[in-house]
């Protein structure tokens, strides 16, 4: 055989060889050929329950709201609330999967009864169907493992972890502050003018409770009769419950006051953090972060 012949096959052959040690090592090490991978939305969300500390509720709120298991994923985005800018930012940038803390359809249960021939309804349940995306999601199971994803986000969004007490993971020993420097704080941290307040803007606060987004009045009272709490940042309440509560106790001459900061503000972060979570286990398409924003403005 002409040795130019014979080498070439030589090193066709060793090539083969190389590839073949390439392709068996790179499933013995799970690396994965995106080309060839096909995930559906189950199988996304059966990495998410088995990362999670709390079992999966069978009554739970945290279902597929656009799509089915079935659905093919393209990419992930994660959101405080799937509104219909989010919608079409994550369909833009090639992310078909949605995962949404709070309801896609106006109401806790994401009920369409009520919307059916609504033409905002109809025009937003359309385009999620004509571009093939799934909407997940990811409320109660998100707060109820350990430790609190939310909880994560905000607190690390705020910077207090430095400040966060042993007894209570939302109650902060901060540095001595007006009223009215605690809610400026907040106003220039979140940029946005629509923080309301309840209480003496001059008086002095060092104790803070912290409740996100919208538990109720009940919970949000509870907080209130700590001793440790003075000032209490929530999401948003019924006026006429929490907000009346504490004007009750500052004509009563008690040290509290109540910072109201909007309940997108209270806990997108811990949506911004559960992108970071899901890249630690899902390396199969991409995963990002799709910002909703506060819808609340006010006046100059």
């Amino acid at each position: 055989m002409n040795r130019i012949v014979a080498g070439g096959l030589c090193s066709l052959f060793l090539a083969g060889s190389f590839l073949a040690f390439r392709s068996a090592s790179q499933r013995d090490n799970g690396t994965k050929n995106p080309a060839s991978l096909t995930v559906h939305a189950d199988h996304i969300l059966s990495k998410i329950k088995n990362h999670l500390t709390c079992e999966w509720a069978d009554e739970t709120v945290d279902t597929y709201k656009s799509g089915s298991g079935d659905t093919e994923v393209t990419g992930i985005a994660t959101t405080f609330l799937a509104t219909f800018d989010v919608i079409k930012r994550a369909e833009q940038a090639g992310l078909n999967m949605i995962i949404t803390h709070e309801p896609t359809y106006y109401n806790h249960f994401d009920a369409s009864e009520f919307f059916e021939g609504d033409d905002v309804f109809e025009e937003k349940r359309t385009f999620l169907e004509e571009h093939d995306m799934v909407v997940l999601r990811f409320h109660d199971h998100w707060h109820r493992t350990s430790p609190d994803g939310i909880q994560v986000g905000m607190v690390n969004r705020l910077g207090w972890k430095t400040y966060q007490s042993e007894d209570h993971p939302m109650v902060f020993k901060m540095p001595s502050q007006t009223v009215e420097e605690l809610a400026k704080a907040l106003r220039d941290k979140f940029q946005t003018s629509a923080i309301s307040v309840v209480g003496d803007p001059n008086m002095e606060v060092s104790e803070i409770g912290f409740s996100m987004g919208a538990p109720g009045s009940q919970a949000q009272i509870r907080m209130l009769r700590r001793d440790d709490v003075e000032a209490l940042i929530i999401g948003e309440t019924h006026q006429w419950e929490t907000v009346e509560y504490v004007r009750d106790a500052v004509s009563q001459g008690k040290t509290k006051a109540l910072i109201l900061l909007g309940h997108a503000n209270s806990e997108e972060a811990g949506m911004e953090y559960c992108a970071e979570w899901l890249k630690t286990f899902i390396d199969e398409v991409p995963v990002q972060f799709v910002e909703a924003g506060d819808p609340l403005w006010a006046p100059e």
